[in-house]
């Protein structure tokens, strides 16, 4: 008799155990909209220098290598790019459009 109690607590006990606990959620601060937008608008700003960066970057190359390729030129790192957005190109290489 005490294993069929035994075991029917162990059970019971094995089935709570494995819900998980309600806990409420803690309050946590919330940003205000005009805080996470000024994020989104940050967050924006890097990624339009990083695109223009990168669209200069391959544009440098691409065009060193169809008007100049017997020029000797090193090529900036792309993060040259990316701090100011400009051409590296040497003027020898440029072609008036």
């Amino acid at each position: 008799m005490n294993w069929v109690v035994l075991s029917i607590l162990l059970q019971t006990y094995a089935q709570e155990a494995s819900d998980p606990p309600v806990v409420p959620p803690t309050p946590s601060e919330e940003q205000s909209p005009s805080e996470t937008l000024d994020d989104c608008q940050k967050g924006l700003k890097g990624l339009i220098n990083d695109m223009l960066g990168l669209e200069l970057f391959l544009q440098d190359k691409k065009d060193h290598k169809k008007h100049c390729p017997q020029t000797k030129w090193e090529q900036p790192s792309l993060d040259e790019y990316k701090k100011d957005l400009k051409s590296y190109l040497p003027e020898e290489c440029k072609i008036e459009e």
